[in-house]
């Protein structure tokens, strides 16, 4: 049996055998300080990479961490909002997110690459020779665009190969860190998901006075900090033993975008929905290819374990040993004891996560395909109030699209603008497009929780923010700021024409801003601005307006 050993030295050699063919500058001029940390525990998928602070401001210069030659060029109001790609001859790439601009060059290619293409946005790929960089040439702003809640700096490594993010600190990167993992709660779930409970360091799990009867596994909530910040970020490997024999690991150091939503199986999702907090399960449910996790299987007279779920003999005693480990070899252990009780087998009920599903209920048919659940799950279709629906539950995470068609009564048949509000964690509402054809409304879904459909017949409100032009951080154009905004099914399309030619928009979804980028050869003096606004379910609103410049 493979046994549990202190990680110092193996992360040590590891390091130098991973990193030994690049060794990466810092992508910042400041000493790196971390918001986040790779592959830690986030919704719906494991980070892909470091967060890095940029002192709570926009604008600080990003430089190439290595030489090589800038291989694409993202531009999104979405997740990495603008991002640039670098290759390298070693073999990896580079990944800069949430980037405010780019240097002059670039940034005069990329809006004349999307002009030309009559684009908002998506995704340029210049040829090799384009933009060719050196180690530390600065190529781009820090900002705080797509999905970014704060300014900061989204920096990933990939293996150019595969395409998968590696751990950047492998490479070279110094963060200060001095800090421990701290360890912030252990809890108990039975193998049917039917009961849990939490305990607490050196405790005794007394099965039979808990009149558990099948085997358990455990819940880790822990969490770990660098130096010079207080973000809660994710650790870097987590093992447990019983009687020191190992049963399960998760190690950090690699991910695959293809299964990152496997994060789903790999974090206690009930506990997530119901509390906000990410409680990592150390066994492994059925659906779950993840590659990052590993458990042994042990047969002893005292204790069984199989793919990380613990099984302790009746009247036996067993000694439990948790190990967290950060990046930087800080450690921390709990350990506790497990009195064992008689077991039944565990009854498999609910649905298979292994087949395909139709559920019906009063005009609503859902179509479950194989391998969207984790596991066997009591999946609900229920009618809850007038117009209401549960559908599955919120605290049932999808890895795949389920689809719903929703037949419209007779109140509802000659109505246009027909959509459905899912209500999920903490109340939060979204909106569900779907198709229109005939009496139905069909979508595909990853969302659980309470549907019920509305109507949105409202256009858009489209506002000017003020006649003349703003200059744009870091850059060396111009805009005008539009204001758009939907209430119900969100701004959806938009476009922009200056004295009838197309002009890009930069899409400011957190503040409701479309931001009309001027051409260069724009003249002086008034000009006509023609704004169009869509939103989820096609009604529009379109605006001109005299701008000076």
């Amino acid at each position: 049996m493979k046994k549990i050993f202190t990680l110092l030295g193996f992360l040590l050699t590891t390091v130098l055998l991973q990193g030994q063919n690049l060794l990466l500058s810092s992508p910042l001029e400041i000493p790196l300080v971390l918001s986040g940390t790779f592959a830690e525990l986030r919704s719906n998928h494991f980070h892909g990479g470091i967060d890095i602070k940029t002192q709570g401001r926009s604008g600080l210069k990003v430089r190439a961490v290595a030489g090589g030659y800038v291989s694409r060029i993202a531009i999104n109001p979405y997740g990495y909002g603008n991002a640039l790609y670098i290759k390298h001859p070693e073999g990896y790439t580079s990944v800069y997110g949430h980037l405010n601009g780019f240097s002059t060059e670039i940034e005069r290619w990329v809006e004349a690459q999307l002009r030309d293409r009559n684009k908002n946005d998506g995704n340029l790929y210049p040829s090799k020779e384009s933009f060719v960089v050196q180690r530390e040439e600065f190529v781009a702003f820090s900002g705080n665009t797509g999905g970014s809640m704060g300014p900061h700096l989204h920096f990933e490594l990939r293996d150019s190969r595969t395409e998968e993010p590696l751990n950047p600190l492998e490479f070279g990167l110094s963060v200060q860190d001095t800090r421990p993992p701290s360890l912030r709660g252990l809890m108990w779930v039975t193998q049917d998901f039917r009961d849990r409970g939490t305990f607490k360091d050196g405790d005794t799990l007394d099965l039979r006075s808990l009149e558990i009867k099948t085997p358990i596994g455990i819940n880790l909530y822990t969490t770990d900090k660098q130096d010079g910040a207080n973000n809660n970020n994710g650790v870097y490997e987590i093992q447990s033993s019983v009687n020191n024999e190992a049963v399960f690991g998760a190690e950090y150091r690699r991910i695959n975008f293809s299964t990152s939503r496997f994060i789903n199986a790999h974090f206690d999702y009930q506990q997530y929905y119901a509390t906000g907090a990410r409680w990592t399960r150390l066994y492994e449910l059925d659906n779950n290819p993840l590659k990052i996790s590993n458990t042994e299987e042990n047969i002893f007279p005292d204790f069984r374990s199989s793919k990380g779920w613990i099984t302790v003999a009746k009247d036996s005693l067993v000694a439990v040993r948790i190990l967290v480990t950060d990046y930087a070899g800080n450690q921390s252990n709990t350990s506790f004891y497990i009195l064992g009780s008689s077991t039944d087998n565990v009854a498999r009920t609910g649905l298979s996560w292994e087949q395909m599903h139709t559920l019906n209920e009063d005009g609503i048919r859902i179509n479950i395909p194989s391998g969207a659940m984790y596991r066997n799950t009591d999946f609900q279709l229920a009618k809850t109030d007038q117009g209401k629906y549960l559908i599955g539950g919120g605290d049932v995470p999808l890895q795949k699209n389920i689809e719903v068609i929703w037949s419209l009564d007779s109140t509802q048949k000659i109505g246009f603008g027909w959509f459905a509000w899912i209500e999920g964690r903490n109340n939060k509402r979204q909106a569900e497009i779907g198709t229109r054809s005939g009496d139905t409304l069909t979508f595909s879904t990853r969302k659980t929780g309470t549907y019920w459909l509305d109507q949105d017949l409202i256009d858009p409100s489209v506002s000017l923010v003020q006649q003349s032009a703003f200059s744009r951080s870091g850059s060396q154009f111009k805009e005008i700021r539009v204001r758009a905004e939907d209430d119900k099914t969100g701004v959806d399309r938009y476009s922009a024409r200056i004295d009838g030619e197309f002009a890009r928009i930069d899409f400011d979804y957190k503040h409701n801003l479309l931001k009309v980028i001027l051409p260069k050869e724009l003249s002086a003096g008034s000009h006509n601005l023609r704004i169009v606004v869509i939103d989820g379910v096609g009604n529009t609103t379109t605006k001109e307006y005299n701008i000076t410049l």
